[in-house]
């Protein structure tokens, strides 16, 4: 009997967990497509395929775009993501989820970024750089030709 009731708590509270783990952790697949192109490029594909530039908005996100970035043939690369201020200045919004990056949600510039250098910087980049550097974020011109782009799928 106290062997069903240990089994039996040990089932409920493994449901419970995965429950709350499926609760907080949206359902979303991120690909990395290397194909050089512009934001706005970038944008239509991700749109023509039913998802979106990619939203990155935890930790959590964050290490699944760079498991993406990873598996591609250049470990290098530089993609697109869907961060721009175009529109106002220095207000960071998602494009794909028309939400606003706002003061105290999760972020992963690269120190001093974005620093609109040049004065023309609207959208957001993510590198795929070694050490400290990897998967940190940068503004970047929207109409210059970045590597590839990350589009999110619902799962």
């Amino acid at each position: 009997m106290a062997v069903k009731f240990i089994l039996l708590t040990v089932c409920v509270a493994f449901f419970a967990i995965n429950r709350i783990e499926a609760a907080t952790v949206p359902r979303t697949k991120y690909l990395a497509v290397l194909q050089p192109s512009t934001f706005f490029e970038a944008w239509q594909e991700c749109n023509s395929k039913n998802g979106h530039l990619a939203s990155i908005e935890s930790r959590q996100e964050q290490l699944l775009v760079e498991e993406a970035m990873s598996k591609t043939r250049n470990p290098t690369a530089v993609y697109f993501i869907g961060g721009t201020d175009l529109g106002r200045r220095g207000r960071w919004v998602w494009i794909g989820l028309n939400q606003a990056l706002e003061d105290g949600t999760y972020t992963n510039y690269y120190p001093g970024e974005p620093n609109n250098l040049g004065g023309d910087q609207d959208c957001l980049s993510i590198g795929n750089w070694q050490g400290y550097s990897r998967g940190k974020w940068d503004d970047t011109e929207c109409f210059k030709k970045l590597d590839g782009y990350i589009c999110a799928f619902r799962a």
